[in-house]
């Protein structure tokens, strides 16, 4: 994994002239295809995939656009764009873009690989006990070896304290298995840190003062909290970041996100530390919003598997592995001990429950076997349809908006995302640069967003160039051709204006950050030239001083007005200079 603090050095320059150096790099199509969350007008189109199934949960098609209704807030919207997805109609698709020249490296999806749904796998480790854990791993390497479909592009990742890439996408089941044989369950210090570590014998308790005993109560239940904040914020970022990732590959992306997740909310025991709840139903719905709007669907699958009535794993021990531990208790249970053992259990599953409604995917819970769960979630999110409306309400005012979509026909079911938030990305940046909470101000908000996709275990698309890397002798030259339909633009009197920031990093063969270079590019763009730079990018050149050797170079494009990012990976060697 890529260190997260490399050090930047901020340095402001002009734009090379306009087209200096876009020989050596290819043109690029006009894109029809970019992520629906970039605002580049004043009305933004708005893709809503819908999973239509039958009574017996296959799926429909044939449908068309006008056996669909779709509304917004209650209010009828008019549908724009239609199209069926399914793995018939992907399988005649074999265009595929020209190829790239020599030394010519780009973080456009079509490089990576053909349309269609992707599927992530997420084994998350930060919010599932160890055994649940080794449970997971057995029946996940079972789906691997048996039900994963023929062509099915497949990436597995894993959430520890911080996002790990196993494998990138790949069709080949054997990558995959030898990924997953590799990762070993361990132990969330996380979790660890919110179990109390206080434990006050009951005959100390008789002779220690009331206000002893509740300072002690109140020290344990906040450091519970504060653990468990963390451990949500961990796991909204890693949602969010793997959103960025894809939100450049068109058409619908399934998140299977298999966890025990975490709860709802933070109830203190003690009524007497009540100002300590907590609620985290925004951070959910907020994440949910990310990855709606970069058509992922989340399908959580809880790693506990089958659960009885009071939250603990029913008898499977004989092919799960599990200890006598981990069953039903025996004995009498007061009412207490059934709440105490019912409720994290039945929060944990709402939590699944409202990331897989509001991102149009499906939750799967209470079942052993889920390495079916995992092939049902994948076999849901490959055959949909996509629908695009262009808002009736052009007042983009941050709020939530509700989506309902209705089609004809009898004993049909369907799901979608619930809606979605009418953000304006480059208000939303003003307003976080403002806020008192962050203390951060522009400078070291965009210090930390570039730090952070220089970690971030998959490449960025939400912003997309190409990129020619020319080593000389001591340095290594780019020249970037930046899309400017992922990049966004003031207009004063038709004249367009654009601020990036473009940074290069060196790593060395150890993980080690060796060099970097940071520039700041402000531009401005006549009517004709934008024609222009829609078919070439908008160029810019800059240079990175390297001795010889051999590096990965990570590069990062940020729009500096909506605050999204575009990454791309490269190896380079430097050779020695000639005697």
């Amino acid at each position: 994994m890529l260190p997260r603090n490399p050090k930047l050095g901020l340095v402001a320059v002009a734009l090379v002239p306009l087209l200096a150096f876009s020989q050596g790099v290819p043109a690029q199509e006009e894109r029809a295809d970019l992520p629906a969350a970039v605002l580049r007008v004043t009305t933004r189109l708005v893709l809503v995939d819908v999973v239509v199934t039958d009574k017996d949960g296959r799926p429909v098609t044939g449908l068309t656009r006008d056996d669909f209704t779709l509304f917004e807030d209650s209010v009828p919207q008019t549908i724009s764009t239609f199209v069926f997805e399914s793995p018939a109609g992907r399988a005649g698709d074999a265009h595929a873009p020209p190829p790239l020249p020599e030394n010519v490296y780009t973080n456009r999806p079509e490089y990576r690989m053909p349309p269609g749904p992707l599927t992530l796998l997420l084994l998350d480790a930060l919010n599932t006990p160890l055994v649940d854990q080794s449970f997971a791993r057995v029946k996940m390497l079972e789906y691997l070896s048996t039900q994963l479909l023929p062509d099915q592009r497949t990436a597995i990742l894993a959430l520890t304290t911080d996002l790990l890439l196993l494998q990138d996408f790949t069709t080949d089941p054997a990558l995959l298995r030898a990924a997953l044989d590799k990762y070993s369950p361990q132990s969330s210090v996380a979790l660890a840190r919110e179990q109390r570590s206080l434990e006050v014998p009951g005959i100390i308790q008789e002779v220690l003062p009331p206000e002893t005993l509740e300072t002690i109560e109140r020290f344990e239940t906040e450091r519970s909290a504060e653990a468990l904040d963390s451990r949500v914020t961990t796991t909204v970022s890693a949602l969010r970041v793997i959103a960025r990732a894809v939100a450049g590959y068109p058409g619908r992306k399934n998140l299977v996100w298999v966890s025990t997740a975490f709860p709802f909310s933070f109830t203190p025991e003690n009524d007497n530390n009540y100002d300590l709840l907590r609620f985290y139903s925004d951070d959910i719905r907020r994440a949910a919003g990310v990855l709606s709007d970069a058509q992922v669907a989340v399908y959580p699958v809880d790693a506990r598997g089958l659960v009885g009535s009071l939250g603990a794993q029913l008898p499977t021990a004989a092919e799960s592995g599990r200890t006598e531990g981990d069953h039903v208790p025996v004995g009498p249970l007061t009412s207490a001990d059934i709440d105490r053992r019912t409720t994290p259990l039945l929060d944990t599953q709402q939590t699944m429950k409202q990331i897989a409604e509001a991102t149009g995917g499906r939750a799967f819970i209470n079942r052993n076997d889920i390495d079916r769960a995992v092939n049902l979630a994948v076999e849901d999110g490959s055959t949909y349809y996509t629908l695009g409306f262009y808002s009736k309400d052009e007042n983009w005012d941050n709020k939530f908006r509700r989506l309902r979509v209705g089609v004809n026909g009898p004993g049909l079911s369907l799901h979608h995302r619930r809606g979605y938030y009418a953000v304006n990305p480059v208000e939303a940046l003003q307003e976080r640069k403002k806020s008192t909470l962050t203390g951060e101000d522009d400078k070291a908000l965009r210090q930390v967003q570039l730090r952070a996709a220089l970690s971030n275990p998959l490449p960025a698309t939400a912003v997309t160039f190409r990129v020619g890397v020319l080593p000389r002798t001591a340095r290594v030259e780019f020249r970037f051709m930046v899309d400017v339909q992922t990049i966004s633009f003031t207009e004063v009197e038709a004249t367009r204006h654009a601020d990036l920031d473009i940074l290069a990093v060196a790593f060395d063969s150890a993980g080690k950050a060796v060099t970097s270079s940071y520039h700041t590019v402000e531009t401005s763009v006549e009517p004709e030239q934008y024609e222009r730079l829609k078919q070439v990018g908008l160029p810019y050149a800059m240079e990175l001083p390297l001795p010889p050797g051999r590096y990965h170079l990570r590069m990062v494009v940020r729009d500096n007005r909506t605050g999204l990012v575009g990454t791309a990976d490269v190896p380079v060697t430097l050779e020695e200079p000639k005697s």
